[in-house]
């Protein structure tokens, strides 16, 4: 409502420049025998994204988390404000026919709608999947650095929900800065573009990353290399 037409094109198409390094990413990663198996769709409409995972082995549930913690970072770097929700289930996609249809999209926007700060949290049936793959959760690498489970900003109340961990990404890392102020910094940009209640959704996220960070259950460097 506040941008031009002009506005709004431009920063779709800063997110469809992130989805295409996604999908670049995943055919190097198959030649590099990283995540060889592993593959997402992204679809985009309007002011909507939907990714989807290629089936839910383990390494393609690690693979899928990473791509939607760069999207999602890409966004607020660029000042894109953005939500979101995920969910696993069954999911039936015909590309050609442009039919997706499945439980899970729905739960997802769902769990979206509820979410009342920049994040990505998990339904439930996200957690049901965790603990079927217990063992390779526990032996991950990625998880204990991607996810973290905290009494999250929903519009129903504050309630301990799996998130995604997104905030490192959205600065250049640098071990001599200190990266709590520069992820604040970005994050205090939105108060420049939303007035009134729409800023509660900067005040919850930047309320959560200093809760997170005071107890330490927030990861404030790179991933490893895989």
């Amino acid at each position: 409502m506040r941008n031009t037409h002009n506005e709004i094109y431009d920063e779709l198409t800063k997110l469809s420049k992130a989805k295409s390094f996604i999908e670049e990413t995943a055919s190097k990663s198959h030649d590099g025998e990283v995540y060889k198996d592993a593959d997402i769709y992204i679809v985009s409409f309007s002011d909507s994204i939907v990714i989807f995972s290629k089936n839910d082995d383990f390494e393609n549930f690690e693979f899928f988390l990473i791509s939607v913690r760069y999207l999602f970072a890409n966004a607020i770097v660029n000042n894109i404000a953005l939500k979101g929700g995920i969910a696993h289930g069954e999911i039936s996609l015909n590309k050609k026919e442009q039919i997706y249809f499945g439980q899970p999209i729905i739960d997802a926007y769902l769990i979206e709608e509820d979410v009342n700060y920049f994040g990505v949290v998990a339904h439930n049936s996200i957690d049901k999947y965790i603990e079927t793959a217990e063992s390779n959760y526990t032996n991950s690498k990625i998880m204990e650095r991607i996810l973290f489970r905290e009494k999250t900003p929903l519009k129903c109340g504050k309630i301990k929900h799996i998130n995604l961990d997104w905030f490192i990404m959205s600065i250049k890392y640098d071990a001599n800065e200190n990266q709590k102020t520069k992820i604040i910094d970005i994050l205090n940009r939105f108060n420049l573009t939303a007035s009134g209640s729409a800023r509660r959704y900067v005040d919850n996220t930047i309320e959560l990353f200093e809760d997170l960070s005071s107890k330490e259950k927030i990861n404030l460097k790179p991933l490893d290399p895989l």
